[in-house]
């Protein structure tokens, strides 16, 4: 798992990219990330509770995401910009008590047969402590995902 901190060309501040590989095929793995129905199943980081993932996953659609963590509630909440089936997902992400801080998350799904790359990027931070912080969160989420695929307990639509 590679992962980046540094500033982004196309959205000022800073942007963290992490990459890891899946062991599920890509249709599986997209199809868990766009299945509205499961994502408060697997939808947060190591040692925080998905409360609710209520989304509308269409472009344009809204999505509030309620967690809680020994350090109390977090909601994020945003629009889903682009889907494109097994290739990317991108959506805004903003934490509810912080509308005006809007960043860019962009899911991109590279098919390698029976596993996929996965690589999160997440831009628009306006500074390296934040950055660090969905830094540490992503990558836990995608570990704790990872490891869900691999032993089939994700549920999904396919």
């Amino acid at each position: 798992m590679a992962t980046q901190i540094k500033a982004a060309k196309d959205c000022p501040g800073q942007k963290i990219v992490i990459t890891r590989e899946v062991n599920a095929p890509c249709a599986l793995v997209f199809s868990a990330w766009t299945d509205a129905r499961h994502l408060s199943s697997w939808f947060s980081p190591l040692n925080v509770e998905c409360r609710s993932f209520d989304a509308d996953i269409r472009v344009g659609g809204a999505y509030r995401l309620h967690m809680v963590s020994k350090n109390g509630d977090h909601i994020a909440l945003g629009e889903y910009k682009e889907i494109i089936p097994n290739q990317r997902l991108r959506f805004t992400w903003e934490r509810e008590d912080t509308p005006a801080l809007s960043t860019l998350v962009t899911v991109e799904f590279e098919d390698l047969g029976r596993t996929t790359r996965l690589t999160l990027t997440h831009e628009g931070f306006t500074d390296q402590e934040d950055a660090a912080d969905h830094n540490e969160g992503w990558t836990s989420m995608l570990e704790k995902f990872a490891r869900l695929m691999a032993q089939n307990k994700i549920a999904t639509n396919q």
